[in-house]
């Protein structure tokens, strides 16, 4: 592996964007707000050093970004008139695109010297690596981590899980990666509970750990992986054809880890009972929705404490596995009870 310093000025790197690609494993290139891009504009107005971007060399002229994509497309994007400046610093700038700065603003931001860190014949683990320990600035989620690992199941949940119907529909932003987190939350219990009969906490920690397992799969694993990949889009279609367009009401991650829990244990264990309990499921989701959001606008008022706990299990530490745990229980008795009292909610 080779590494080298340049320093190439905005407007050689602008003129040679179209010689930048984005890596697998990179967050989204639009992630920064407006306020984050105009204040990068206005520190190389200022003429105040900015961090060095890290680049991994494919071919000669040709590059993939490891690190700084955010600053990049920050840059081109003012230059190619996306966006506005505003800035406490240089007010008759404010709510001017590029085109309409004055030349000699122009100018400096075309003539700004970016320094990049030239990486050549690095493997994808040293790229991968390098990444995760530059991010300083806006810190990784477990999504935009887990994205930058390799392997059978991170394929299938960025893949095959995350653009299924009912994953697609469920009112889970797609920002930062917030899906495929669920995805793997979904997965890792899926998977504890068929191979070791338990639930499984859903930190990073875990989740990669998880990935890392099934990065490169046996033949005496890969039956069983298949199988278990399927099992779970089984029970994601059966989700799809029941909720339909009410998916868009779920926001909750942990919510939707709990209603595919509950499904996926109706499903092992009786289908017969599932095909009854599966049509009811949906108003049962619904409304327990419904009533959280009325009990959480009376706050110190609530009146409802199978909610409140039930809430509490949402809310506070909801991916350790003693949570989960209490999650899926309470959603059980909260079905068999309003199955069993014509649609009432237990405690109201």
């Amino acid at each position: 592996m080779k590494r080298r310093i340049e320093q190439w000025t905005i407007e050689e790197v602008y003129n040679n964007r179209d010689n930048f690609s984005q890596a697998d494993y990179q967050r989204n290139p639009k992630l920064w707000k407006p306020a984050d891009k105009q204040r990068l504009i206005d520190s190389i107005l200022a003429d105040i050093d900015i961090p060095k971007i890290y680049l991994n060399e494919i071919s000669k002229g040709q590059y993939e970004i490891v690190d700084g994509q955010q600053r990049l497309y920050a840059i081109w994007g003012f230059i190619a008139n996306e966006y506005k400046f505003a800035s406490k610093d240089f007010e008759e700038l404010n709510g001017k695109a590029f085109d309409e700065f004055p030349q000699k603003y122009r100018e400096i931001i075309l003539n700004y010297e970016l320094q990049f860190t030239i990486i050549k014949n690095a493997t994808d683990d040293y790229l991968k690596t390098l990444f995760l320990r530059l991010q300083l600035g806006l810190l990784l989620v477990a999504g935009e981590k887990l994205k930058a690992e390799s392997g059978a199941m991170r394929d299938f949940i960025f893949g095959k899980m995350v653009k299924h119907p009912f994953i697609d529909k469920i009112n889970i932003p797609n920002r930062r990666y917030a899906k495929q987190a669920l995805c793997a939350q979904i997965c890792i219990n899926s998977f504890s509970r068929a191979k070791l009969k338990t639930f499984s906490r859903t930190r990073y920690e875990d989740l990669y750990y998880f990935f890392r397992e099934y990065r490169e799969i046996t033949e005496t694993e890969k039956k069983l992986f298949e199988e278990r990949c399927q099992h779970i889009i089984n029970i994601l279609d059966i989700l799809d054809k029941n909720f339909k367009d009410d998916a868009k009401n779920l926001r909750n991650r942990s919510f939707v880890l709990s209603i595919y829990l509950f499904v996926e244990d109706l499903y092992e264990v009786d289908k017969k009972e599932l095909e009854k309990a599966i049509p009811l499921m949906v108003p049962f989701a619904m409304k327990i929705l419904k009533r959280l959001k009325e009990e959480a606008k009376l706050g110190i008022h609530r009146q409802n404490e199978e909610l409140y706990r039930f809430e509490s299990y949402l809310s506070n530490a909801p991916g350790e596995k003693y949570q989960i745990e209490k999650r899926h229980d309470k959603l059980i008795e909260l079905f068999e009870y309003c199955l069993k009292n014509n649609g009432k909610i237990k405690g109201d």
